[in-house]
Order: C-alpha cells, then sequence, then structure tokens
C-alpha cells in the first residue's frame, strides 16, 4: 500500500481497531504513517475524554434564556432584523430607484415626444 491510500483508511482503523495486514505491515515500515496513527490516536483518546464529561446546569439559566424574547422590544427585533439583513435592502432600495428613474424617463421621452395639441 502507499502512503496516501494507508492515510485514507488511518480515521477507520483508529476507530474500528480494524486489523488490517497491509495497513499493519506499512505501518511497520514507514515512519511518517506511523507518526500519522499516534496523532490519530491522542485525537481519538482527547475526543473520548470530552465525551465523558458533563456540566450542571447553572441555576436558573433555563428561566434566564426563556425572558430573552421577553425583554427585547418589537423595534428591537426588527432594528436586529435590518441590521442582519441590510445589504438585501439596500440592494433592493438602489434597484427601485433605478426603477423610478427608468419609468420617469420614459414616461418624460413619451411626453416629449408628442405633439402638442390646442
Amino acid at each position: 500500500m502507499r502512503c496516501e491510500e494507508v492515510r485514507e483508511v488511518l480515521p477507520a482503523h483508529v476507530k474500528d481497531g480494524s486489523d488490517d495486514l497491509t495497513v499493519r505491515r506499512h505501518l511497520a515500515r514507514c515512519p511518517e504513517c506511523k507518526a500519522e496513527l499516534a496523532r490519530y490516536e491522542s485525537l481519538m483518546g482527547g475526543l473520548r475524554t470530552l465525551q465523558m464529561r458533563s456540566v450542571d446546569v447553572p441555576a436558573g439559566l433555563f428561566d434566564q434564556l426563556l425572558a430573552i424574547p421577553e425583554r427585547s422590544s418589537r423595534l428591537d427585533s426588527a432594528r436586529h432584523h435590518v441590521a442582519r439583513h441590510r445589504k438585501v435592502y439596500v440592494g433592493g432600495g438602489i434597484a427601485a430607484v433605478a426603477i423610478a428613474g427608468a419609468a420617469g424617463a420614459a414616461l418624460w421621452r413619451s411626453k416629449a415626444r408628442r405633439p402638442l395639441t390646442a
């Protein structure tokens, strides 16, 4: 096996503990892939310790989270919405001005070409 092929299967090799003879032979003679294997094993060990830790929820957090919508007014919500979508509103405003300008120019041109009647 080539290094590229071994490095592709290393995550599964570490996670599932696969006992593929060709992978083991390659790892025995390739120090770079063996170092990569050690990095994966270290990473997986760190991930396992993260999964085992749990943290108690601070007292009152649930009530504080529920109170957030009550604290903000409708005006604050509208401001937040506009701030998040500013590009859309500015782009739409520019397009509206351009359309209105084009319509005004077309109207002006059509009136300028009509002959005056008495």
